[in-house]
């Protein structure tokens, strides 16, 4: 499912629930990296976010399928993930959280961003 078929209050909650694993993600260095390259393919983003916040993409993915994160491990499988995580990275709006994350890091690069200081606090 993509982050533009949720309508209403709808959207405002899935949002809500997947705001913060979507910036640990996004606050990732490998990521960032990647996000400031160009013609990056889809596919290397998958990795580090695989690697580095199994955690993170499981809770945004249950989320988007309208399961709980227990429910969502129990369907999860090799071959469902791939093309869910593919589907998540290719999806415009994702695409655009990382490209205003790049924006973020250029512009700013005196201070840190909203998902750099998370991503610190946590102890990452």
């Amino acid at each position: 499912m993509r982050l533009s078929d949720f309508k209403g209050e709808e959207a405002i909650d899935v949002l809500a629930d997947i705001i913060e694993p979507l910036t640990y993600i996004l606050g990732d260095e490998e990521i960032q990296e990647l996000s400031t390259q160009k013609n990056v393919p889809t596919l290397k983003y998958v990795k580090p976010m695989l690697k580095n916040h199994k955690k993170e993409v499981i809770e945004v993915l249950a989320r988007l399928e309208n399961k709980s994160v227990e429910e969502y491990k129990k369907s999860l499988n090799l071959v469902t993930l791939p093309i869910q995580v593919l589907e998540l990275v290719n999806d415009p709006e994702v695409q655009s959280l990382f490209h205003s994350q790049e924006q973020s890091n250029s512009t700013s690069s005196a201070s840190s961003s909203p998902a750099t200081e998370i991503t610190e606090a946590k102890g990452n």
